[in-house]
């Protein structure tokens, strides 16, 4: 990891600064000349709403793991690729190099509500890349002296975040606002609301030790943690509520980014440009079948919130790859699968079912049903059904009190709400009625009820993994890996992949084999398949 130095930060900061001062200036005021900024007189409130969109950006992870996990399947992709084959495929998310500069600038000015803020960030931030590479440079990344940072464990940096989560809760509890300048304005997540930033940093903490609870050593570890979060006293962010960032997207400036990526409506944008090159998101981001049969093996109305019915009715009789069970409205492909458009003309994107739901092309309104609910659409951090599994789990561990069987109906009904099931977002107990409707059909389906399912933990798993589905692929494939490799995931079919599993880690960058080499070559053999996560039992 490239260690950048104060001019870096600089120039880094103008670009963010130049790149977003077309945006609505009820979040970022603009009066200023860019050019004239420099590390003396930039303030907290400048760097803040840029971090903040960074920290709910989809990056390619998102795309590629969204595949291995089952959710995606691009018709478009070819053969032989290192998405396809696992073949030394490095992260590309990182920390944001700002995020030191906003911490340094806060505590220089004795702003503390910023200054928990970017802990709270550097928290999310760097979670994120253990979560994904383990080893990492943590305490002397960024720094401008050290050229060739040393790798740290990713038990320590957790510890140490954790660390970080609580100094965040303190600083933000005694802040005063009135020293926080222009919070609400710059805060483009909770507009400087205390108490929704003490239940965020509460959940994040839950998320963290949900990470390691199979670990039976960290046990004693998580109960004291847990007893920290529970004497802090504000509790979890509450169901209905994302923790979700919008700085003011509209189609006359910049569209949501989700909508921007994935929407099959889109015509504002939507190309990567980094490992995908060349290839517009929308075109890969359509079902793969393993996820779609689960849902139509159980009936399941989110279906039509997780995916779009196909542009073009399947003929009758039409040839295809493979068998796919009604409804033919929704069908999707297999990751690595090579198509013969002449043998199969029916197996490309318009006929199969794209991300999104109903996908709506236009403002968010109550009625737009799905993940895509319009092209000003906030970008979620956590979403409310992550957190209400979260705690759902913690409820079966017995870490928080409550019932076991009610916590996991709670977290399913929150995936029916937040998809809008039910068509009105006004009147929330439409989804909750589809819901119960179908829970009640579902009874003995071990797979969705709880007196029928023989291993209520695995149930909880399977529906978190039902539930993210587009939403969230990184916080799947860490349940994935904690939990011995369930659900039981399909690998690519590519013959030419390089491992018969999904792996457990991504690569290290080249930039980093080639800079720091004498480092990483410290930490021994490296491995996709068999390079542990610490946080795996």
């Amino acid at each position: 990891m490239k260690t950048l130095n104060r001019i870096f930060f600089t120039a880094i900061l103008l670009c963010l600064l130049t790149l977003y001062s077309g945006c609505k200036k009820d979040w970022l005021e603009v009066n200023y000349n860019p050019r004239d900024l420099t590390d003396t007189n930039a303030r907290p409130y400048l760097l803040l709403a840029p971090l903040l969109e960074y920290t709910a950006d989809f990056s390619p992870d998102f795309d590629f793991l969204s595949m291995w996990m089952g959710y995606w399947a691009s018709p478009t992709l070819p053969a032989a690729i290192n998405i396809t084959t696992y073949n030394n495929i490095p992260y590309t998310s990182m920390p944001s190099k700002n995020l030191p500069f906003l911490e340094e600038k806060a505590q220089s000015l004795g702003m503390d509500f910023y200054l928990g803020i970017a802990k709270t960030l550097r928290a999310l931030y760097w979670s994120r890349i253990v979560d994904k590479i383990n080893d990492v440079p943590y305490t002397e990344a960024f720094k401008a002296d050290i050229l060739k940072p040393k790798y740290e464990d990713g038990k320590s940096i957790y510890e140490d975040l954790m660390k970080q989560l609580t100094l965040a809760s303190s600083l933000i509890s005694s802040a005063d606002i009135s020293k926080n300048e222009k919070l609400s304005e710059a805060d483009i997540m909770f507009h400087g609301d205390r108490i929704k930033w003490l239940q965020f940093i509460n959940t994040v903490k839950l998320r963290l030790l949900i990470h390691q609870a199979n670990r039976a050593d960290r046990a004693d570890y998580i109960a004291k943690e847990i007893q920290v979060i529970k004497t802090q006293g504000s509790g979890f962010l509450p169901m209905g509520t994302d923790a979700a960032v919008n700085p003011g997207w509209s189609t006359t400036v910049k569209v949501s980014t989700y909508f921007g990526l994935y929407s099959n409506n889109n015509s504002y944008g939507g190309s990567r440009g980094d490992i995908f090159s060349g290839v517009n998101s929308v075109d890969f981001a359509h079902a793969n079948e393993y996820a779609l049969n689960l849902l139509k093996n159980n009936s399941d109305p989110r279906i039509g919130g997780f995916y779009s019915q196909i542009e073009k009715p399947f003929p009758a009789g039409g040839a295809q790859p493979f068998a796919q069970p009604g409804p033919n409205s929704f069908r999707g492909s297999r990751l690595g699968l090579a198509i013969n458009t002449f043998q199969y003309p029916y197996q490309t994107k318009q006929y199969l079912s794209a991300v999104g739901g109903s996908a709506n092309n236009g403002v968010v309104s109550p009625s737009a049903v799905g993940i895509i609910k319009g092209n000003n659409m906030s970008a979620w951090v956590i979403t409310s059904v992550e957190n209400a599994f979260l705690q759902s789990e913690a409820v079966w561990r017995g870490w928080i009190p409550g019932d076991a069987e009610q916590s996991y109906k709670i977290a399913v009904k929150e995936s029916f709400r937040w998809l809008n099931m039910g068509g009105n977002t006004n009147i929330p107990a439409l989804s909750d009625a589809i819901f119960d409707q179908w829970y009640n059909a579902q009874q003995n389906n071990p797979q969705v009820s709880w007196s029928a399912a023989p291993d209520k933990y695995k149930l909880v798993m399977f529906q978190k993994y039902i539930a993210l589905n587009g939403i969230d692929p990184v916080e799947t494939w860490i349940d994935y890996r904690r939990n011995g490799r369930f659900p039981d995931l399909p690998v690519s079919v590519d013959p030419a992949r390089v491992g018969n599993t999904v792996p457990f880690r991504l690569a290290y960058t080249s930039d980093e084999i080639i800079t720091n080499s004498a480092n990483l070559q410290a930490l021994g053999p490296i491995d996709m398949f068999t390079g542990r996560i610490w946080w795996m039992p």
